[in-house]
């Protein structure tokens, strides 16, 4: 675990002392599980990344600004929200791995109370919530939690927020002597291992930084110098560093922003600020990790075509093992040709003299039972000539399959040998043009992210409207994307789509023009797509139930009221309103 606790401090400190007061300008998302927000403050342009990555969760300052090639929900939202508001305190939460910035909104923007922006980084567990800081709740994440992911705490717009759940460990700092010391005593296992399930803040590598500080294994001997590492903390006292396992600085081994003495036989490089060693460390770690994949990959499938060349190779040579003994089976035939009054019906097999041997030795023959003596004969003459006549062509055969394989291991070795993605890129082309790999389809699997589940429709006063596809859809809709605060619309009494307007603010009412939109689009996924008009009903979610075992699509509601619209209006409504998935 790379970005602990401890990291996360000295980010904290140094955006403490960068991007306050700063203002957003921009929210830049390029994959489904980070983005970027770019900050103007104390007159330069700083770009603040989030990652919820599993294994690369992290927030820090970075030299990236990718371009957006497209329109993520989450980017847009926090970009209305949020966009042009003033960074006024960011501040870690209880020495966890949790960072919690407080925004005050400016402008023309759809509320300007201020909002809270959590990022909580915790492997495949971390998101980006935001939300109102005088309500606690939430208006939108990047990952939506609900009941059937967590049983603790769910992570959807119009809830409460809830903090993550709290581990039973105690605050190293608070802790006394003879409390810290019978802790270890009871506990069993290494001593790093025993401070990491018992104290609060302490990542592995800190646990183990502890250990390998102190100049004996005695517990107080490691408290006193936990309590020293912690002090320089308390007073961001840092030295960011990143061991390597090599001069040149590739092989990343760890990050931190104090310096390690835990690992032998390395390097050491120090940086001037935490979030350039993040950067140096993580770019240098995925880089290796994608290589490490990549090679993976191509060796797999080099060595399942070599099986399969290796088992045609070994069919190749017992054929060819056959055909060149051809004479041996022209002279059972002949043997059996001048023997056949002895040999009697449904043998199995019969012994001969050679008479083509000086000694008249004996020969075995494999007979057919169910064949006559004669036929026996002419089975082994077809044989003996298609074995003559396929020796040349198997001998070419297990010729460029030798060659074929001697290809494919010199394939593997280099693939193992390869230290950079574009040289694996190089053989990946290769071993496609020659068929050993097939190539990589150009329509590739889009992502959840990419590919979400609903239409999804934007209205020209900022409302996100999304739209079942079908029953299954319509269904997840309801019961798991939409909130009890949101707006449901459907064709009144005729098959169709249903459309849910979220309102994560938990507005009392939803403007008109946002309503007929929404209406116009439901009439237009409906079966009355073609009528001159539409009745369309409405109410909030919180009113519309569907009864236990009813099938697919069917619900009861109330309180609804109805819009009459013309599906026809549906092309101009792109003019107001555009579908952003």
């Amino acid at each position: 675990m790379s970005f602990d606790s401890l990291t996360l401090r000295s980010v904290t400190a140094q955006l403490n002392g960068t991007v306050i007061p700063g203002k957003i300008l921009s929210v830049i998302q390029s994959a489904p599980f980070e983005f970027i927000l770019r900050i103007a403050a104390h007159g330069r342009l700083h770009n603040l990344l989030f990652s919820i990555h599993p294994v690369h969760a992290r927030t820090h300052l970075t030299e990236a600004f990718p371009k957006q090639k497209k329109h993520w929900h989450f980017a847009d939202f926090l970009h209305k929200h949020i966009g042009d508001g003033e960074i006024t305190a960011i501040e870690q939460v209880n020495f966890d791995r949790i960072i919690k910035i407080r925004i005050v909104p400016q402008g023309e923007i759809i509320d300007p109370t201020p909002k809270i922006l959590m990022g909580e980084f915790m492997g495949k567990h971390s998101n980006v919530i935001l939300m109102e800081e005088d309500t606690g709740k939430i208006l939108e994440s990047m990952k939506h939690i609900d009941e059937t992911m967590s049983r603790y705490r769910e992570v959807l717009p119009g809830l409460k927020y809830v903090m993550p759940p709290a581990t039973q460990t105690l605050d190293l700092l608070s802790t006394d002597e003879e409390t810290f010391l019978s802790i270890l005593a009871s506990d069993k296992g290494p001593l790093w291992r025993k401070l990491l399930r018992n104290f609060q803040g302490l990542s592995p590598l800190l646990a183990k930084e502890a250990v390998a500080r102190a100049t004996d294994d005695s517990p107080e001997e490691v408290r006193n110098v936990l309590i020293n590492m912690m002090a320089d903390i308390q007073v961001g006292k840092f030295q960011p560093t990143v061991i390597t396992g090599d001069k040149g600085g590739n092989d990343v081994l760890a990050v931190s922003t104090i310096r390690l003495q835990q690992f032998q036989d390395s390097y050491a490089m120090e940086f001037p600020n935490i979030s350039e060693a993040l950067g140096y460390f993580y770019e240098r770690r995925i880089t290796k990790e994608s290589l490490q994949a990549e090679k993976a990959a191509i060796l797999q499938a080099v060595k399942k075509k070599r099986e399969a060349v290796q088992q045609k190779h070994e069919s190749l040579n017992h054929q060819l093992e056959i055909a060149e003994n051809a004479d041996d089976l022209k002279l059972r035939g002949d043997l059996l040709i001048a023997n056949l009054y002895k040999v009697k019906y449904r043998q199995k097999e019969i012994s001969l003299q050679n008479f083509y041997d000086p000694d008249n030795a004996e020969i075995t023959v494999q007979l057919d039972e169910k064949l006559s003596p004669s036929d026996n004969a002419q089975r082994y003459f077809k044989r003996y000539k298609k074995a003559k006549r396929s020796k040349d062509v198997l001998t070419r055969l297990v010729s460029k399959n030798q060659k074929e394989l001697e290809f494919l291991q010199r394939a593997m070795e280099e693939t193992e040998e390869a230290d950079n993605l574009n040289d694996l890129t190089t053989m990946r082309g290769g071993l496609e043009r020659k068929g050993v790999i097939k190539k990589k389809s150009v329509r590739r699997q889009k992502t959840r992210e990419e590919m979400p589940l609903f239409r999804r429709f934007e209205s020209s006063e900022g409302f996100q409207i999304l739209v079942g596809r079908n029953s299954k859809e319509n269904e997840l809709l309801l019961k798991g994307e939409s909130s009890k605060n949101d707006m449901w619309l459907h064709a009144k009494q005729i098959e169709g789509s249903y459309v849910i307007v979220r309102n994560p603010e938990r507005r009392p009412d939803i403007p008109k023009r946002t309503l007929l939109q929404a209406a116009t689009i439901a009439a237009n996924f409906s079966k009355a797509k073609h009528s001159s008009f539409v009745p369309v009903d409405y109410t909030w979610v919180k009113y519309v139930n569907k009864p236990r075992g009813a099938k697919p699509g069917f619900v009861i509601y109330t309180h609804e009221k109805t819009l009459f619209v013309s599906p026809s209006d549906f092309d101009k409504l792109f003019r107001e309103s555009r579908e952003v998935l």
